[in-house]
């Protein structure tokens, strides 16, 4: 164990046995530790899965891992305050917009020491919390999202408009059976709990069921059930956690916002379903009508956006690249997002950067 500052670091060997420990006095004048935090050392990489016991007996202390150098100074940035953390929103296709933000952050040499999400925002950054090289990001996210149509299993709408089961494989197919507390980098991704009406924090538990649960969007995506309680899309309650990210009390925040005011429009007016011969003549004409997918994840977002300056405020820096012109369900505008992502971060970084000194 190592006090530092007020707070109390306990130390684990990774590759070791899980026991149950007390945590004895430094001595009887010393003040009571500001917080407890758990630090697994790994010898030769990973150890995927150790920090699972040793959190069942310490459930709620923050966690780190440490296996060189570059972990050391993270840790000690972040137990002083001086990290800092990234948060990526929702967006649909937009968000693909985010692996250019990262790409750009990177080029920049800005290191991120944390970092989580909403949604598609939630599976680029587990994605960059697991150490992923931005090219290994950027393919596998395209093999998911671009090479196949995540959202085209249709099933009769009893639930949702699709059944779920292609975006659950794919998202096990990438992440397989990893565990957010086995991220090198510390990482949590939000769903909002339909039970208690309240946003849901994950910061363990299986990587692949919670990203599912973070874009699970009302209606296009069944929910998923844990425990008996109900997950759906984090964006309903909050597309930009950056206050989650705040309250860890880490360091600067980073807030990534795809999610434009203006998300779909059109240049129709109807107010009722038009009929058959109608809409067939929509297929041989030039104009642009919404569809049920964009109307449900509009609406599932809606919850959101009134808090939306608020939490904009609680960046030290927000990026909000120009996206107005792609559409939210437009997989094939993957190179055009994450190219309009890096030309914005680059810009906005390059004043952040000369006015930090």
């Amino acid at each position: 164990m190592i006090r530092l500052v007020g707070d109390l670091l306990l130390l684990a060997q990774a590759d070791a046995g899980c026991m149950d420990w007390s945590i004895p006095a430094i001595n009887a004048d010393a003040p009571a530790a500001r917080r407890y935090e758990l630090v697994f050392l790994h010898k030769d990489g990973m150890s995927r899965g150790s920090a699972t016991p040793w959190l069942e007996l310490r459930q709620g202390l923050p966690h780190h891992h440490v296996r060189n150098t570059a972990d050391i100074g993270r840790l000690a940035r972040l137990l002083t305050g001086r990290g800092l953390g990234v948060v990526l929103s929702g967006g649909g296709a937009r968000g693909f917009a985010h692996i250019g933000v990262l790409q750009a952050l990177r080029d920049a040499g800005i290191t991120i020491d944390a970092i989580g999400g909403t949604s598609i925002g939630a599976i680029i950054a587990a994605g960059y919390a697991l150490e992923w090289p931005i090219d290994e990001l950027k393919e596998r996210v395209r093999r998911s999202f671009v090479d196949t149509n995540p959202l085209n299993d249709y099933t009769l709408p009893l639930v949702s408009l699709v059944s779920g089961r292609k975006v659950t494989r794919l998202l096990k197919r990438e992440f397989a059976d990893l565990r957010i507390e086995d991220t090198p980098l510390p990482f949590f991704c939000v769903s909002s709990n339909l039970s208690t009406g309240q946003l849901a924090l994950h910061r363990r538990g299986e990587l692949w069921r919670w990203l599912r649960a973070s874009v699970a969007i009302p209606g296009v995506l069944p929910p998923v059930v844990h425990q008996g309680e109900i997950f759906v899309d984090g964006a309903t309650i909050n597309n930009l956690p950056v206050d989650v990210m705040r309250d860890a009390g880490l360091g600067r925040v980073i807030g990534v916002d795809v999610g434009a005011d203006r998300v779909f429009t059109t240049d129709t007016v109807d107010s009722d379903v038009p009929p058959l011969w109608r809409m067939l003549q929509w297929f041989r004409g030039r104009k642009h009508r919404v569809n049920i997918l964009q109307i449900l994840w509009r609406a599932g977002m809606i919850n959101s956006a009134g808090n939306r300056a608020a939490r904009h405020e609680l960046s030290d820096l927000l990026l909000q690249p120009p996206l107005e012109e792609i559409d939210m369900l437009n997989w094939k505008a993957f190179e055009r997002a994450i190219e309009v992502g890096y030309r914005h971060a680059m810009e906005k970084l390059s004043a952040w950067q000369r006015s930090a000194g």
